[in-house]
């Protein structure tokens, strides 16, 4: 059986690193710390707190259905991130996409769980 694909959309820290080509040119220009050493607590702390919230929901999921979903997370700032944002409509986040299809916008975790019994993994 086919994996339920979930996209998750929201903004992340950049402390994980941006694309390879803006770290190279940064790195050779001395303007910013190497991503491994940029950290979290550079963020306001709701924002801290976000990520925090949102890690845990992703590692939960992960460990609760394992191989029968695929989780790929989107940061609306990225370009395939923006173009999947317009796509999809996502207005706020985070927002959860199932196949495609059903949108979930927010922490609503009994609404993804209602969703991911919909497709029959559960």
């Amino acid at each position: 059986m086919r994996p339920v694909q979930i996209d998750v959309f929201s903004p992340l820290p950049e402390g994980w690193g941006i694309c390879m080509s803006c770290e190279m040119l940064m790195a050779q220009a001395e303007m910013d710390k190497p991503p491994h050493e940029r950290g979290l607590d550079e963020f306001p702390a709701e924002w801290q707190e976000d990520f925090r919230r949102l890690s845990v929901l992703i590692l939960d999921l992960a460990a609760r259905y394992g191989n029968r979903i695929l989780i790929r997370i989107w940061d609306p700032r990225s370009l395939q991130g923006m173009f999947k944002t317009i796509r999809y409509g996502v207005r706020r986040y985070p927002t959860f996409i199932v196949e495609g299809r059903k949108k979930i916008a927010g922490w609503d975790i009994a609404a993804i769980e209602q969703v991911l019994l919909a497709t029959g993994i559960i």
